[in-house]
C-alpha cells in the first residue's frame, strides 16, 4: 500500500461511488486521485483489488456508523439508524460504495466475499446488540432501502417518478 493510502482510497471511494465497479475505468480513479493510470495500477495491482481495498475502507465508515449508534447501549433502530443516516449525509461515498459492492458481487467473486464479509459483520454486531433476527431484518431492509433509493438518485427524482414521501419518510426531508 502506498503511504497516502487513505488519501487515495479516499479519492477511489470518489470515483467508484459515481459509477461502482463495472462503470469506472482505472483511468477515471487515477484522475480523481491526481495520479497516472499505471501509478493505480503498480500501487494497487489491479482495479479489482483497488475496488476491494476501497470497499473495506468504506466498510470501516459503517461500521463505525453503527457502533457509534450502539454506543449508548443496546439495539436502538431508530438511534443507530440516525447513525447511518448521518454517514448518508456526511460521507455519501462511503454509502454508495458499499451498496455497489453487492450488484459487483455475481459477476466478481472476489467482490462477492468482501461483500459478504461486511455484511456478516454488520450482522454480528447488531446481533451482539441483543437484537433478535426479525429486528435485525427489519433494520437491514430499511438500510437496504435506503441504499437502493441513494443508487437510483432516488432523492432527486422522487417527485418526478411520484415516490417522494417514501423518500422523505426513508431519508427525511
Amino acid at each position: 500500500m502506498p503511504a497516502r493510502s487513505d488519501e487515495l482510497l479516499a479519492a477511489a471511494e470518489r470515483a467508484f461511488a459515481r459509477r461502482g465497479y463495472f462503470g469506472t475505468s482505472t483511468a477515471e480513479v487515477a484522475a480523481e486521485m491526481g495520479v497516472s493510470q499505471p501509478y493505480v495500477t503498480q500501487a494497487f495491482r489491479s482495479k479489482r483489488n483497488l475496488f476491494v481495498l476501497t470497499h473495506r475502507f468504506s466498510g470501516e465508515k459503517v461500521l463505525r456508523a453503527f457502533r457509534t449508534g450502539l454506543a449508548d447501549g443496546g439495539f436502538d433502530p431508530a438511534r443507530i439508524g440516525s447513525a447511518y443516516r448521518e454517514l448518508v449525509l456526511r460521507q455519501g461515498p462511503a454509502v454508495l460504495v458499499f451498496a455497489h459492492a453487492f450488484s459487483a458481487a455475481a459477476g466478481e467473486p472476489v467482490i462477492g466475499e468482501e461483500s459478504r464479509r461486511l455484511f456478516g459483520e454488520i450482522h454480528r454486531l447488531l446481533a451482539s446488540s441483543g437484537a433478535t433476527e426479525a429486528e435485525i431484518a427489519g433494520f437491514m431492509g430499511r438500510g437496504m432501502l435506503i441504499n437502493t433509493l441513494l443508487l437510483m438518485e432516488g432523492p432527486h427524482y422522487a417527485a418526478r417518478h411520484g415516490f417522494e414521501p417514501l423518500t422523505g419518510l426513508v431519508l427525511g426531508s
